[in-house]
């Protein structure tokens, strides 16, 4: 920067550099400019020797504190010369300090005021609900859709653990017993009984009253009961885990009742209740003993045999043996026809089987299995009591429960000189019979033939 001196006050001396043979300029005393360099003030001229605008200029007059306190706010710029700043005052930042609080001001009370315009708006929602709600308390109800009863077919409904009023209404009303889930819960509702719906089954009836259906279930007047499916066919075995299923009852205390059969009716040569029990579907109390159960379940086939005219035990058991063979080895359409063909096959001098049944569905009975294949040793295996290849006549007894269809047709056999049957096409159910056994060979083949081709059929 250019030193002042007081030869040239004005800043306007002569140039710092003194050229060769010149004398040097007022001022410019060698000691003046060591002692400036030693203290670090180093003259800086400018480019064209001319002292800088910067040098000239007029600082505006400081105004308020300095030192920690407030003060006119001022503008620093970039000079167009290179070094330098500018420093203006900037008399509108105040006004606009001013102005930002004022409108922070405003903000706030515009939320304050937001935040109370949805508060009331809230409370007046609630008001408006409230009231809505005590209006149509006070004003009566539509009808729930109802049937006018007293129902249809008869159906077992089950009613699963932990289920209450409202899913057991929605399943009756899903399977079309009442008319909708409001109906059967305002009636739940309004009922007196002090008995609550526990799971079991139900004996109702379609399209029913839902005051009834909530009476049933509420067992007012009616008893709970267990429902029982025994099918066409079944082994007693596979009968006593149905009703154990059902009701709970042990399968042990299920077969402790039924050791003697001649409790329920049988003869002594029977070994078993096996043929007794009828197919179908029973209801019965749900505090029934095993033994109760049991009688049950074998009355209908007493009833089916004496409506046949079969009322001697033993002839009762001979004719509940033969039943239950048709039902595990012929179609219903061909029950008669095959009752007259097992007739033949028990004459003892008959010249086919010589007095044997020879058939499968027996031996894997007497080998505790369901699937149709044995070996030939089993075959051959007379310690099988149940084998009637090995065996001559009716084994010991019933392989299964007979349908009444079966009982009848055992107990009126077809008369005919058929020895064989073989079903030779399982979708039609088309059944060829056979005198003798050739013949019977060549139906055996139609028949294989027709499962190389429906192998998706005859598995």
């Amino acid at each position: 920067m250019t030193n002042l001196t007081p030869e040239d006050p004005e800043g306007t001396g002569a140039s710092a550099d003194a050229q060769p043979g010149n004398e040097p300029a007022a001022g410019s005393d060698p000691e003046a400019r060591a002692q400036g360099s030693e203290s670090g003030d180093s003259p800086e001229p400018g480019q064209d020797g001319q002292d800088l605008d910067e040098d000239r200029r007029q600082y505006p007059e400081q105004r308020g504190e300095v030192h920690g306190a407030p003060a006119t706010p001022v503008i620093v710029r970039p000079s167009s010369r290179q070094g330098y700043q500018t420093v203006t005052i900037n008399p509108d930042r105040a006004k606009d300090a001013s102005q930002q609080a004022k409108r922070e001001a405003r903000r706030k009370r515009r939320r304050r005021r937001n935040i109370a315009l949805v508060s009331a708006f809230g409370v007046f929602v609630l008001l408006v609900v409230g009231l809505s709600l005590g209006v149509r308390g006070l004003l009566p109800s539509p009808a729930a859709k109802d049937y006018p009863g007293p129902g249809g077919e008869e159906v077992v409904f089950t009613v699963n653990q932990g289920e209450g009023a409202l899913a057991i209404g929605t399943r009756l009303e899903d399977q079309d017993i009442v008319a909708s889930r409001e109906a059967f819960i305002e009636a739940v509702n309004q009922s007196r009984s002090e008995n609550s719906i526990q799971p079991g089954d139900y004996p109702l009836r379609s399209q029913m009253k839902a005051s009834d259906a909530a009476a049933i279930l509420q067992r007012e007047g009616v008893g709970q009961v267990h429902y029982v499916a025994i099918n066409r066919g079944m082994r007693l075995n596979e009968a006593f885990e149905a009703i154990s299923t059902s009701t709970g009852i042990p399968v042990e205390d299920l077969e402790a009742a039924a050791e003697d059969p001649t409790d329920f009716g049988l003869p002594e040569t029977a070994p078993s209740l096996e043929g007794y029990l009828a197919p179908g579907e029973y209801r019965f109390d749900i505090e029934a003993e095993p033994a109760e159960i049991l009688t049950l379940l074998t009355e209908p086939t007493f009833a089916t045999l004496e409506a046949d005219g079969v009322t001697d035990e033993a002839e009762q058991l001979r004719t509940l043996t033969i039943a239950s063979i048709l039902e595990a080895e012929a179609l219903p359409k061909d029950y008669a026809t095959v009752a007259g063909i097992i007739e033949n096959r028990l004459h003892p001098d008959n010249p086919e089987t010589d007095g044997r049944l020879q058939i499968d569905a027996t031996v894997i009975y007497g080998l505790g299995q369901r699937q149709l294949q044995f070996t030939q040793e089993e075959k051959e295996d007379a310690s099988n009591e149940y084998n009637t290849y090995a065996h001559r006549g009716l084994p010991p007894g019933p392989i299964g429960a007979p349908s009444t269809e079966a009982i009848d047709a055992a107990s009126s056999p077809e008369d005919n000189e058929f020895y064989y049957w073989v079903t030779t096409n399982i979708e039609t159910g088309e059944t060829k019979f056979a005198r003798d056994y050739a013949t019977h060979r060549t139906y055996q083949q139609e028949y294989r033939d027709y499962c190389a081709e429906n192998k998706e059929i005859c598995g």
